[in-house]
């Protein structure tokens, strides 16, 4: 027991132990009498068998087989348990002949492993291995294995935690990896938060947490400024976010620069200022839209705080004196402000974050409630004169246009369900048009694909073709009837509903009743296409039983077509929904004085609501024969029956039918074309040619003569009709760029994009360029826009979120043009283009799942208003259901330690590549991304490896967490790596030494060592004081400081002087230290052998310290083989720590 020391303490009860289950004796091993585990262990290290007793190989396995049982039949004491444990431990890491290492070998040789590609695989394999068995014996931090185990058994143990610390395992967000305790154990905790989240499918830190809190200072209240300052981690090379932001902002004053000339008198160049305003105010009242892109999730709501809508300022500000001019609203019609103030409350509203159904964001789904709701509802004159106790003022409310777009921005977001239906009654009763419109279509989204009953009958009653003949006639407004009959096909999306399919089926074709709603028609009918589209999205090919006998496809065909043929059949299926839910009795007051269509069906109003719900019913089908209900025209009569417009509906729903078969390239663009089209601008172009007399004509038909030629060219030309032509090409151009930004929305696809941008440019030559030749190419101004704002928008949703700045300088050019010619919504278009650039501030992007493209079309419909007030082709409300499409898939770094979003170089994997992809978070993820695996690329941080294939398939992604080195800082905060590179010199003076600590980590131990060991107030030890600074610099730069209390225990040891302060258990850890440090190169491979915890200057100080402290000589050592020395360490107590620091071979009796 002198040699062993405390630790053979209880080990005679390691040979034998009860069970209590058995209430037999049993045997841990074969031993005959108590061995030494610190012998063991130090045979173990130095691989030369274990000696002590009878022990061999077979004994450690018998021990170990029968271990776990008596621990659980609790037959062991704490010491037993201790001692087992570490032998397991030890026997993982170390013995060659534990079943650890045949594992391993079994592995290698199922997987063809090979000792040349991995030489540390081994050790990998067996350090990994040993954590987990850690964690399976309930150690759960580095500090346990310190505090309850020597220096020389815990220090084996904590650098193969640091091992893995430094190398740990890939991580698996579906989970089939290390439990997050064992990345806690390595000291990874951002590891573990990081499957902790995926494990919980939640998406942790987003942008709402830190991107606009309550420290930013927004004048406006638009959100603009908190994102600019987001931002600039996303695009940190320059000021595109602030350009963008300057450009959608709509709440300052415009310049108003009006040049004067010198005949014009005051009253005049007063009225020119106040037209050249109207025009800016025209454009900045269409805004809304793309600035509720831009600041899409941006906002941390606050319980207690009012969100609060910014001001639509129609105002400029007038050089050099700045002054302000209001814009004259005499000259403006009434409802110029209605629609705009509902798109800027959507706007407003679209600043909170997505309420996900579990996770994180389970913080704002409690800060927006019903009460939240309410409190932020609008106070209107009449409730704020009787509040003030005037009765009689006789004030009407003033209408919140702002506050219905503000509840369907709730409704989009996931929070307007928490109003009950008394607060819903409430709003639909004192409501607004657009208060009316807001509720239907958010709470449509907010229940959409679910059926709710509920919200169903809300919807229902609004809409007069389905209430039964005994309900009063309602008056209600088409944009009412058309916003609820959204809303139908929002919440019956995908469920095939045979009611509603049959309601919204007969409302294509319905006949036109009052004289006030026959002037939104087209609006309401294509509503109706695209929610029976929805409604039955991707029900195509597999007819649900039930709806075989309404024949859709082909009363959809004939509403294309506009034949009648099988009239009686078909106006049979139409009785019942009649417009008046009275059957075929329509009241005479019901009756439409204005329009008179007999039985006869208007194709320009049926056709392109029919076009896209059959295109919806059937996308990604490549059902040929319903593509080719949808052909082109190939001749110029049937060119001049279809309307042009149609012909880009036609192209789009025949590409979502032919899905795969798009192809990011101008060659499929120029397919789309029919060939009557191309021969025909062929031959316009020959005309054009030969009047401007041009060099290259003779090159046209070399054997023809001129006056041939000429003759043929003119007879060709007055075959057809050129501006036809013209506006045929256009569509359809603008149709495939349509349907190339469906295809490929959010996916940065550069060669899609290209050929978006070559048929934008020519969009722009046609408007700018006033040459012979292009003018034959050129349609009237009305299609020309409406191509260029579809081209332009088309790019916008290829590159969402990108920010790409080709893409930006292409719009920033298109809205430059601002004059009369320039309509409302081409304002909006290029606003909405902008937005989509960067929407969510580059975080968000759009999905092309088919319930994706089916929003992306009900809000990019390429018909944009003429006026504010305009609804008459499409519904405004529908342009913000993109929200819908919208992921968030930004990958963003959150340093775990200080909960901060930070910038480090990533590196991604392709799966069909070897090039990876080198990158910066933050970074957005395209939604067709092909990642395998993430490793992030920085020497200031924790490495990590990331499996990233399932990223494709997921929504939003989960935050990337990482953990900051000491030494190091920030990117932000040291770009260049100056400050971070001179920190590893160390430094001598104190203050700057201690403040150096304090800026590099935040370990509260290395501070406290530090403060009180480094610098102590005593001036007779220097070299004391320079080893603790050194052993700080050491373990604050290698990341280490959990290894201080073991160095001032080997400082303690150091500092005992003589034999008799040194303890045998002080001995046998300096002994176990001395052997792991000789024997760890034989064990890990060289470059993590150089990571050691403890420097070989501290042990071999140690050791001749130790050394020195003994003063036995070799005749004492010879004197112990006499008979009379058997009380020998009665005579001298050092000598037996001598021998086993000497590891002298005596043979002697264990008391």
């Amino acid at each position: 027991r002198r040699v062993c020391g405390g630790y053979s303490r209880c080990l005679s009860n390691a040979c034998n132990a009860y069970s209590m289950l058995s209430e037999e004796k049993q045997r841990l091993s074969k031993f005959a009498i108590c061995p030494c585990i610190m012998t063991c262990l130090d045979d173990i290290l130095q691989q030369v068998g274990i000696t002590s007793g009878d022990f061999n190989a077979e004994d450690a396995v018998y021990g170990m087989s029968v271990y776990k049982d008596l621990v659980e039949s609790t037959g062991l004491n704490g010491v037993c348990s201790y001692s087992w444990m570490v032998m397991r431990l030890f026997s993982i890491l170390f013995d060659k002949n534990s079943l650890m290492s045949k594992q391993y070998n079994f592995l290698k040789n199922t997987e063809a492993m090979s000792d040349d590609e991995d030489p540390g695989s081994a050790q990998c394999y067996r350090d990994r291995t040993a954590i987990l068995a850690m964690l399976d014996e309930g150690i759960y931090h580095s500090i346990q294995l310190q505090d309850e185990l020597p220096v020389g058994v815990s220090l084996p143990l904590l650098e193969a935690i640091r091992r893995c610390r430094l190398d740990p395992p890939q991580v698996d967000s579906t989970g089939d990896c290390w439990p997050p305790a064992a990345f806690d154990l390595v000291g990874r905790n951002d590891l573990a938060e990081f499957l902790s989240q995926s494990q919980l499918e939640s998406s942790h830190g987003s942008l709402a947490n830190n991107a606009d809190n309550a420290s930013c200072e927004d004048p406006d209240n638009d959100g603009l400024v908190a994102l600019e300052d987001y931002s600039s981690m996303v695009f940190p090379d320059d000021n595109r976010v602030r350009e963008a932001a300057r450009l959608l902002r709509s709440s300052r004053a415009l310049f108003l620069r009006v040049p004067r000339p010198v005949e014009l008198s005051d009253h005049d160049y007063e009225r020119s200022k106040q037209e050249k305003l109207l025009l800016l105010c025209r454009r900045s009242i269409s805004l809304s839209l793309g600035r509720g892109m831009l600041t899409l999730g941006t906002h941390n709501v606050l319980s207690a705080e009012q969100l609060l809508i910014p001001n639509i300022v129609l105002a400029g500000r007038v050089p050099p004196a700045n002054g302000t001019l209001a814009l004259d609203m005499t000259s403006c019609p009434a409802n110029f402000r209605v629609w705009p103030e509902f798109h800027n409350g959507v706007a407003a509203g679209l600043r909170l974050p997505h309420n996900h159904a579990n996770g994180a964001e389970g913080k704002d789904r409690r800060t927006i409630t019903r009460t939240w709701i309410k409190f932020n509802k609008p106070v209107t004159a009449a409730q704020d004169s009787s509040s003030s106790g005037n009765n009689n003022s006789g004030q009407a409310p003033t209408p919140s246009y702002a506050h219905g777009g503000f509840l369907m921005a709730l409704g989009l977001r996931g929070y307007l369900s928490a109003l009950t239906t008394t607060d819903l009654t409430d709003y639909l009763t004192q409501g607004t048009i657009t208060t009316t419109a807001g509720i239907f279509l958010g709470m449509a989204a907010n229940k959409r694909g679910s059926c709710d009953p509920s919200v169903s009958k809300m919807l229902c009653l609004h809409v007069p073709s389905l209430l039964p003949p005994s309900f009063i006639p309602m008056d209600l407004a088409s944009t009412v009837q058309a916003a609820a009959v959204a809303g139908i096909g929002l919440l019956y999306q995908g469920s095939s509903h045979r009611l509603m399919t049959e309601f919204l089926l007969n409302e294509i074709g319905r006949q036109p009743m009052k004289d006030q709603n026959s002037n939104d028609r087209e609006g309401f009918a294509l509503v109706c296409g695209l929610a029976l589209g929805i409604v039955n999205l991707e029900k195509g090919t597999s007819t649900v039983s039930g709806l075989e006998d309404l024949r859709i496809e082909e009363r959809l065909h004939r509403y294309i077509s506009g034949r009648t043929d099988g009239g009686s059949e078909f106006h049979g299926r139409k009785e019942g929904f009649d417009g008046s839910g009275s059957g075929s009795n329509q009241g005479e007051m019901d009756r439409n004085s204005r329009i008179y269509e007999v039985n006869s069906l208007n194709r320009d109003i049926t056709a392109p609501g029919a076009t896209l719900a059959l295109g919806l019913m059937y996308i990604k089908s490549h059902n040929v024969s319903i593509a080719s209900s949808l052909q082109l025209p190939e001749t110029h009569f049937s060119l001049d029956y279809i309307r042009p417009d149609l012909l880009a509906l036609r192209v789009v729903s025949r590409s979502l039918i032919l899905w795969n078969d798009i192809e990011p390239t101008s060659e499929w663009i120029d397919f789309q074309i029919p060939s009557i089209v191309k021969n025909s601008l062929h031959l316009m172009k020959r005309a054009a040619a030969r009047a401007m007399a041009m060099s290259d004509v003779e090159q046209i038909d070399d054997d023809q003569t001129n006056a041939e030629r000429d003759d043929e060219v003119k007879k060709e030309i007055t075959d057809f009709d050129p501006q036809a032509v013209r506006q045929a090409n256009a569509f359809i151009i603008a149709g495939a760029c349509f349907s190339l930004g469906l295809k490929y929305a959010g996916s940065a696809n550069r060669v899609a994009a290209s050929a978006i941008i070559e048929r934008a440019l020519w969009f722009l030559e046609l408007r700018d360029n006033k040459d012979t030749v292009t003018l034959t190419q050129r349609p009237d101004n009305s299609t020309l826009i409406t191509c260029l704002c579809t081209a332009a928008i088309s790019l916008a949703m290829v590159m969402a979120g990108t920010g790409d700045l080709d893409s930006f300088r292409l719009f920033r050019a298109l809205r430059w043009k601002c004059d009369d010619g320039t309509l409302y919504g081409t304002h909006m278009a290029f606003g909405a283009a902008i937005g989509l650039l960067f929407l969510g501030g580059g975080k968000c992007t759009l999905g092309s799942r088919p319930e994706d493209v089916a929003m992306l079309i009900a809000a990019f419909y390429p018909h944009f208003p003429i006026l504010s007030s305009d609804n008459q082709y499409h519904l405004q409300a529908l342009r913000h259901l993109y929200v819908l499409a919208v992921h968030e898939r930004i990958l963003e770094a959150v340093d775990v330690d200080s909960n901060e979003k930070v910038c480090i170089p990533i590196e991604l994997s392709l799966a069909n590549s070897q090039e990876p992809v080198q990158a910066s978070t933050p970074f957005l993820v395209a939604n067709d991304s092909e990642f395998v695996e993430l490793r992030s690329k920085s020497d200031r941080y924790y490495p990590i490896v990331i499996n990233a294939t399932d990223w494709n398939t997921r929504g939003n992604l989960m935050t990337l967490f990482v953990k900051q080195k000491a030494g190091h800082l920030s990117y932000l905060q040291d770009p260049n790596g100056l400050r971070s590179l001179s920190m590893q010199t160390g430094s001598a003076d104190r203050e700057s030494f201690l403040k150096s600590i304090n800026l590099f980590s935040n370990d509260a131990m290395l501070k406290s060592f530090a403060k009180y060991f480094c610098f102590s107030s005593f001036d007779d030890d220097e070299s004391f004081e320079r080893f603790c600074s050194d052993i700080a610099h050491e373990c604050m730069t290698e990341e280490k400081s959990e290894i201080l209390p073991m160095y001032l225990k080997i400082i303690r040891l150091i500092e005992s002087k003589g034999p008799k302060r040194i303890s045998i258990e002080n001995i046998w850890d300096a002994k176990l230290l001395r052997t792991y440090t000789d024997t760890r190169e034989r064990f890990v491979e060289k470059s993590a052998a150089l990571l050691n915890l403890v420097n070989r200057k501290s042990t071999a100080l140690l050791c001749e310290r130790i050394d020195d402290s003994f003063d036995i000589g070799d005749s004492t050592v010879l004197s112990l083989a006499h008979e009379d020395a058997e009380k020998w360490w009665d005579n001298d107590p050092s000598l037996a720590a001598f021998l086993v620091w000497s590891e002298v071979p005596i043979k002697c009796c264990m008391v």
